[in-house]
């Protein structure tokens, strides 16, 4: 019996063999490969390294532009979950009624964005919010000339521009898995909710949203993790500027990396950001568990 068992459990370790090689080769050894390298000071272009424990992060902690990189990671993050979801919600809601004309192209229109390259979406919105502008032209041609602004050459503008754009590209994602999940929901609860009175603001209320809670934790922790990696729409859309304005975490560690050739230091940041998510993430999960 023993001998069979043990068989059987071996049968499956080599199963899951060549994935676990593959995983740890990809996975587990960049990224202790990360760890170790924060705590060296480690140039790329002279390929020198010296053993500096944490004075990485040290540095890291009080280095200003870091901050800012934080803040502005944390506020493009908390803004993305707020708008994304409710509009994906809303537009969720809006189709699944099915009661408007063109039902199934308004969902490819919106779903469209979110599988287009963020470098492509970002070089087209740079256009966009350029001072010449489509932006800047329709306001001007609606008569209100008087809202035209540099929107990503302006430190207070700069930032809502990526944000605007994220929820352009990335509502439609989450739209069709609430869609999908309002799918699932028996259409006799809805009967049953009629019969007894209830409005269709009260079904929505009563019905449809509470049962979008948990694709709602799941996208949550999904936005937390995609906040807290963009790098592609800010590297094309400012850089990081005006004046660190729109700087992330992820553009931070680029320009330590490959422009200032940094390598240690990036590595520092980038296991910053790592335990940021991952707390985050646990307590996203750990607060949906409990609920």
């Amino acid at each position: 019996m023993k001998k069979k068992v043990f068989v059987n459990n071996l049968e499956g370790y080599l199963l899951i063999l060549p994935a676990l090689v593959f995983y740890s080769l990809f996975i587990l050894y960049p990224l202790f490969n990360v760890f170790k390298s924060s705590t060296f000071k480690l140039n790329t272009l002279s390929q020198q390294g010296s053993f500096i424990g944490l004075l990485n992060y040290s540095e890291l902690f009080k280095d200003s532009i870091f901050w800012r990189a934080l803040l502005n990671t944390s506020l493009y993050t908390v803004a993305i979950i707020f708008l994304i979801n409710f509009f994906a919600i809303v537009f969720a809601v809006i189709i699944d009624r099915g009661k408007i004309r063109g039902n199934y192209f308004l969902r490819v229109m919106f779903f469209i964005p979110s599988i287009l390259p963020p470098v492509l979406v970002g070089a087209a919105f740079k256009r966009i919010f350029a001072p010449f502008g489509a932006l800047n032209m329709i306001l001007s041609g609606i008569g209100l000339s008087v809202l035209k602004h540099n929107w990503l050459g302006e430190p207070s503008w700069a930032l809502l521009a990526i944000i605007i754009t994220t929820l352009w590209q990335c509502a439609g994602w989450n739209m069709v898995i609430f869609l999908a999940r309002l799918k699932e929901i028996p259409r006799e609860l809805y009967e049953a909710a009629s019969i007894d009175g209830a409005s269709e603001w009260g079904i929505i209320r009563k019905i449809k949203l509470p049962l979008l809670k948990e694709a709602l934790a799941i996208l949550i922790v999904l936005n937390i993790i995609g906040g807290f990696k963009v790098f592609d729409l800010v590297y094309v859309m400012t850089g990081g500027g005006p004046a660190h304005k729109t700087e992330v975490l992820t553009s931070l560690l680029y320009y330590q990396a490959f422009n200032f050739h940094n390598y240690g230091y990036a590595s520092s940041i980038a296991v910053v950001m790592l335990v940021i998510m991952l707390l985050f993430s646990w307590l996203r999960i750990k607060g949906t568990l409990k609920g």
